[in-house]
């Protein structure tokens, strides 16, 4: 893997888990998660006058992804509400890159060497590993871990459904079109299912300054990784985005004021040890 695509997904790996924390500290997750969509909508459409058409072939993975995208929200969302971000972030990031790794031979048709195999494995051994940091498992809200189940499934989808369709179309044209319109289909969504929740415009004022920044950040958290499916292993590069995991946990230390511990130095270690190897052998 080259420097640049390396440093590329690290750089939305980082993104990801701030838009995530932003999500986290927000007094309604909800509706700050549909603010946040629509600033992707808000930036993007005016861009889309200007790109061609996607592929005909391409149509039915664009649909799949905004539905998709629509079910992850409101997983998250209820993930967030439920846990604490110490127990359900690493099931939500660590089982999607197992579930990518079984899958890429039969979906992808391409062979992992053995290590890119140990780098996916040491990864993911070193997200989930995070699950027993605090050692707190009396307080674990397992309806919360349930929603972080229903996250990591719906993250494996979602990318192997968006790696297939850049793959047959343009990855820059393909995200943008899915930004500029998810804003619209996850809000049309939520008006459809959940009427009595009401869109409080008071909340989006109070909070806007962290909603525009979530919004930009999660832009951004995804045109890398899927630009890289183009380029690359679909298993290495989902398992690399994960190392996001490594900044919650940071956060946790130094923000949430968590201990440290050897469970944490022993989960940087293989989430390292992973990165790097996936660096050398991808």
């Amino acid at each position: 893997m080259s420097n640049f695509v390396f440093f590329l997904i690290l750089l939305s790996a980082v993104s990801h888990v701030s838009w995530n924390i932003l999500i986290k500290r927000s007094n309604n997750k909800i509706i700050f998660t549909r603010a946040l969509t629509l600033v992707g909508s808000v930036l993007l459409i005016p861009v889309t006058f200007f790109l061609d058409p996607l592929p005909t072939a391409a149509y039915p993975y664009f649909a799949g992804t905004l539905i998709i995208h629509v079910l992850y929200k409101l997983f998250l969302c209820s993930m967030h509400e439920r846990s604490d971000l110490s127990y359900a972030y690493p099931v939500a990031r660590g089982l999607p890159s197992l579930i990518i790794l079984f899958a890429t031979p039969f979906i992808f048709n391409e062979e992992l060497t053995l290590q890119n195999e140990l780098a996916v494995l040491s990864i993911c051994f070193g997200i989930l590993l995070l699950v027993f940091a605090n050692q707190k498992f009396k307080e674990i809200n397992f309806a919360g871990l349930g929603f972080a189940v229903l996250v990591a499934l719906t993250i494996a989808a979602y990318t192997i459904n968006d790696a297939k369709g850049v793959r047959i179309s343009e990855p820059l044209t393909y995200l943008t079109y899915y930004f500029a319109l998810d804003g619209i289909v996850f809000n049309l969504a939520f008006m459809i299912f959940f009427r009595k929740e009401k869109f409080d415009l008071a909340i989006v004022r109070k909070e806007i300054k962290p909603i525009i920044s979530a919004g930009i950040l999660s832009l951004y958290s995804y045109y890398p990784a899927v630009y890289a499916f183009t380029l690359t292993k679909v298993a290495t590069v989902a398992a690399l985005r994960e190392c996001s995991i490594l900044l919650a946990s940071l956060y946790g230390v130094f923000v949430l004021k968590e201990k440290l511990g050897t469970i944490r130095i022993i989960s940087a270690i293989f989430i390292f040890a992973g990165s790097l190897m996936i660096k050398l052998y991808s």
